[in-house]
């Protein structure tokens, strides 16, 4: 399907819709007298119910390269089963060509992978934090590996574009892996890092206190051998250099039990920091001893930082036999679907028409006309989504948020952009459960509201086009991202590439009558 890729709206769209919906004001202002009885408004406001057509769409393989964000860890999804994520990343040098003085000494190299958190409370000297997006309560075994393939920043068959790698990259990645760096078992610790000095005579001492972050030491001998006796090489002499020279690493998770944990990783962040004892020449006599000859032994820090290119690695293998379902075509995606299936990252997403059919081929729904021709003035539409819970039970792990947009262009619709709301909270329901003060408790149904979309459709300012509906981890994260093998979706939105959650909603052919999805519609009518 030819499609025309705009990720934000034409700013004369957005002008016109915005003109539109004043004109829609001050049309319910001057024609309130044409509303039968104008002080009794809310017995004439009405209501009906319109079709719509919803199918699922299965994604596969989606573009991870542009995460600000890396997930990492093993997550068992009740619906879809499980997933491991791991990543591979480049590192780049603190500068170019640095030199590490004479005889240097490696003492230790410590890895850092800082995790997203809050601080909720300080007692004038520690810190207490929670860890942010951690999901799962088991230890999971990550080893890292030298990365042996060549992360390109451009297409390497169109050099004008942007590198773009996929999911689906870790077989390749794991089949080049080159030496084993770490093995180590854990779970997070939401506990502040002390991190203390150690004296000659023994004696501690606190140098620094850190959020918490896996910190772990890594072994001297390799990266003395790698990195340290290299200066003065080419591979260190630039960052694309050394980029070639030293690929990066690959983090490859597994779960001891089959259930584990997954946390997010600040990869802005991240470090792999070096701890040297450096032979310094004192020429400028620093110690006015008069001995300019001499030869001090200094502490020093070296560190390597996680920037260039970085690739999100998901291995779906265990995944359940829902999207099995669906690829099989279970449905007649024409009339629509019983279920709709929705999974975040290489899951699956919902397509939604409007309306319903358009039978008299004039390339408008029909019902669609009839409102046209009636100039209703909408008070206010939305789409429920009810949760099905003869197939979902997952309490906590069911996504908190799902996002709708115009499927056509990747454009968030217009009441996203009036939703005044930082959570667009307005526009996108978050999550109604059965215990509204308790997360784990079942949830029930998404509101989704479309009364800016539907008027501007009705006032002739945008198309009837057709919408997207998938789960998100960020309801700001609207940029885009690329899917691999695209059939009818060619791209998604990256809030919707990083999730990890799942569900299953009511369908417009549900068998429950009562929650099958319809487009619900309060109106007013005028009088002529």
């Amino acid at each position: 399907m030819s499609k025309m890729k705009r990720f934000a709206l034409n700013a004369s769209v957005i002008a016109g819709v915005i003109l539109g919906l004043a004109a829609c004001d001050n049309e319910l202002n001057t024609i309130g007298s044409d509303i039968l009885g104008a002080d009794q408004l809310n017995d004439r406001i009405k209501k009906q119910d319109f079709d719509v057509v919803a199918f699922n769409e299965v994604l596969g393989p989606v573009q991870t390269n542009n995460f600000g964000s890396m997930p990492l860890g093993s997550y068992t999804d009740p619906v879809y089963g499980r997933t491991d994520y791991s990543f591979v990343s480049q590192l780049d040098l603190p500068t170019s060509n640095p030199s590490f003085g004479i005889d240097p000494v490696l003492d230790s190299v410590v890895i850092n992978l800082p995790y997203f958190s809050t601080a909720t409370d300080f007692d004038g000297e520690a810190t207490t934090y929670e860890v942010d997006s951690l999901y799962g309560t088991e230890a999971i075994t990550l080893q890292i590996y030298r990365n042996n393939f060549l992360l390109n920043d451009f297409d390497i068959n169109d050099v004008t574009s942007q590198a773009v790698y996929y999911s689906d990259l870790g077989q390749v990645i794991d089949a080049q892996k080159g030496a084993l760096i770490l093995d180590h078992s854990f779970y997070p610790d939401s506990r502040e890092v002390i991190i203390q000095s150690v004296d000659e005579d023994g004696e501690e001492s606190e140098i620094e206190r850190l959020s918490p972050r896996l910190r772990v030491q890594l072994d001297r001998t390799y990266w003395q051998n790698v990195i340290i006796d290299a200066a003065g090489t080419t591979g260190l002499s630039s960052n694309n250099n050394f980029r070639n020279y030293f690929r990066g690493l690959y983090f490859k998770v597994s779960s001891i039990t089959g259930q584990g944990h997954l946390s997010l990783i600040d990869i802005e962040n991240a470090t792999v920091d070096f701890y040297l004892k450096i032979n310094v020449q004192d020429v400028s006599d620093l110690d006015n001893d008069g001995d300019t000859d001499e030869v001090n032994i200094i502490d020093t820090e070296f560190t390597l930082s996680f920037g260039g290119n970085n690739v999100s690695l998901f291995d779906n293998s265990l995944r359940d036999t829902a999207l099995t379902t669906i690829i099989q075509g279970a449905d007649d995606s024409s009339l629509g679907e019983e279920r709709l299936y929705l999974k975040g990252g290489s899951g699956s997403l919902v397509l939604i028409d409007l309306f319903g059919p358009d039978l008299d081929m004039n390339g408008e729904a029909d019902a669609l006309t009839e409102i046209i021709a009636n100039q209703w003035i909408i008070n206010d539409a939305s789409l429920t989504f009810y949760v099905d819970q003869s197939a979902v039970n997952a309490g906590s792990t069911e996504p908190e948020r799902i996002i709708i947009y115009n499927y056509d262009d990747n454009a968030v619709l217009v009441d996203y952009i009036f939703d005044q709301a930082a959570d667009k909270s307005g526009h996108l329901g978050v999550l109604e459960r059965l215990d509204i003060d308790d997360g784990s408790s079942q949830g029930v149904k998404y509101r989704v509201r479309l009364t800016d979309h539907i008027t501007s459709v009705l006032n002739g300012d945008i198309e009837n086009v057709r919408l997207a509906v998938a789960v998100t981890r960020n309801v700001n994260s609207i940029s885009t991202s690329k899917v691999k093998n695209p059939n009818i979706v060619d791209e998604i939105l990256t809030g919707s590439a990083i999730s990890h959650e799942g569900t299953i909603l009511h369908g417009n052919l549900s068998s429950d009558a009562d929650k099958r999805l319809k487009l619900e519609i309060y109106y007013s009518e005028t009088t002529n």
